[in-house]
């Protein structure tokens, strides 16, 4: 029997900053494709912008 190992992870921290639907579209992406592990809440930023932050697995193949 053989025994596959783990595709290899990376995290990757990410700090977007922009309008809720952009960032509410980029978070949707990342949880569809399995990579995301945490979300911030939004906080304000400049000009009336939010910033979020992001932690993702990326998996390699």
């Amino acid at each position: 029997m053989k025994t596959k190992t783990p595709p290899a992870t990376r995290v990757l921290d990410l700090v977007l900053i922009g309008d809720g639907e952009d960032i509410a579209a980029l978070t949707a992406i990342a949880r569809r494709t399995g990579s995301l592990v945490f979300r911030s809440a939004p906080t304000p930023a400049d000009n009336g912008r939010q910033r979020v932050f992001l932690r993702l697995h990326l998996h390699h193949r």
